[in-house]
């Protein structure tokens, strides 16, 4: 036992004077540790700090002084409205009636933007639908209006406060309760998808460049949104965002929702040259889907840019699946 102790202690004493003569490489090596902290705890917690809350706030309008007016029509009159959602948390809308010769109550769109966006950002197609007689809504969800502060959670609680917004529609005395859809962009065709498999109330929706899974997005969300160098660090990056939010990024899984309509209209819109949503999520969500169902794939079409490359078709193709699938009988 003595002779053990001894050993340990001389070894003690020897490891303790070489180190007293290796101070500089002592210092380098603590200092590799340091930097391999930052590198390895550090940024990937800033990317997920980044990618769950947006840097677009000096972006997004506030308030009700908002012309949407202006960039609607001369007979849309958007109303600006406050209701409260589940988590007791005030949010805010704007509902744009049916056109002045369509019928009450009009049957009514939900409008759902994409990650780092706000409500404001759908007036080009509250515009579209509004000329063929459908009132639209759009609404915030987390991280924007007065939901600022939360995070974006790609979907996985957008859906709640989709829900919210479906809930607070069932209210009006002008809105067809029977007769609701949704068309969302993005993250917005994602939370969609997913609201409507929850609320059966969502009769049609349309799908506009929609991942069909998140973790097919972590690589090429991260590229776009935090910058190449990100993509080493995915793992640990995923692994703080689903701290941060309490949730696993599987949870966001919109094919599976698809599969989850029944008999309920859906229409998937993606452009075959989108290089943030792979391309080939379209025909995996169309497949699942078993009820009736459309698959446009639109030719030389970034990511949710139909609107722009194929404008007048994109009108066409989405007012006639509304004017279908909503029209009561």
């Amino acid at each position: 036992m003595e002779n053990i102790l001894s050993h340990n202690i001389m070894q003690s004493s020897v490891m303790s004077k070489a180190g007293k003569g290796n101070k500089p490489g002592r210092v380098l090596a603590v200092a590799g540790l340091g930097l391999a902290g930052v590198i390895f705890g550090g940024f990937p917690y800033w990317a997920a700090r980044r990618v769950m809350y947006p840097a677009f706030e000096e972006a997004m309008p506030r308030g009700a002084n908002l012309p949407l007016a202006i960039e609607l029509s001369s007979d849309a009159v958007p109303e600006y409205v406050v209701y409260n959602g589940h988590n007791g948390m005030e949010r805010s809308g704007w509902f744009v009636p049916g056109a002045n010769t369509a019928e009450k109550p009009w049957p009514t769109i939900l409008l759902l933007y994409g990650y780092g966006g706000h409500k404001e950002q759908m007036a080009y197609y509250a515009r579209m639908l509004h000329a063929a007689g459908f009132a639209c809504f759009m609404f915030d969800m987390q991280g924007a209006g007065l939901l600022r502060g939360l995070p974006v959670t790609m979907g996985y609680r957008e859906r709640l406060d989709t829900l919210d917004a479906v809930a607070y529609l069932g209210t009006r005395g002008d809105v067809d309760s029977a007769r609701m859809g949704a068309l969302g962009v993005s993250m917005g065709a994602a939370t969609a998808l997913m609201a409507a498999e929850m609320e059966p109330m969502i009769k049609a929706v349309v799908s506009d460049s929609s991942y069909a899974d998140l973790n097919d997005m972590v690589q090429p969300g991260l590229r776009t949104f935090v910058g190449p160098p990100a993509i080493f660090f995915a793992p640990l990056i995923m692994r703080w965002a689903e701290r941060m939010v309490g949730m696993k990024a599987g949870a966001v899984h919109p094919e599976a929702s698809a599969a989850k309509l029944g008999e309920r209209p859906l229409f998937v819109i993606h452009g075959a040259d989108d290089q943030l949503t792979d391309p080939g999520s379209a025909p995996r969500i169309f497949a699942a889907a078993s009820g009736p169902k459309e698959l446009w794939v639109v030719p030389d079409c970034g990511h949710a840019r139909a609107p722009e490359v194929a404008h007048e078709e994109y009108k066409e193709r989405v007012i006639a699946f509304f004017l279908n699938a909503l029209s009561g009988k």
